[in-house]
């Protein structure tokens, strides 16, 4: 069972993942100002459910065994 004290810097560390401009970023604001609001939320979606993807992975520590799978 994962306590609270474990958790806590699980969520800092997504807090920053998330919050880092960066490409995710560039790509939300573009899509928002070049096609409307739905396709922004839309593109927010994708993101936010790649971060909790990787999230997960990180958290059942197989983030090395995806990294080790050629694309």
């Amino acid at each position: 069972m994962v306590t609270f004290s474990q958790l806590l810097p699980f969520a800092a560390i997504a807090l920053g993942l998330v919050l880092t401009p960066g490409p995710n970023m560039i790509y939300l604001i573009s899509r928002s100002l070049c096609q409307g609001r739905k396709a922004g939320y839309i593109s927010l979606t994708g993101v936010a459910l790649g971060f909790v993807f990787y999230m997960v992975c990180a958290a059942l520590g197989i983030t090395a065994l995806i990294m080790a799978v050629p694309l």
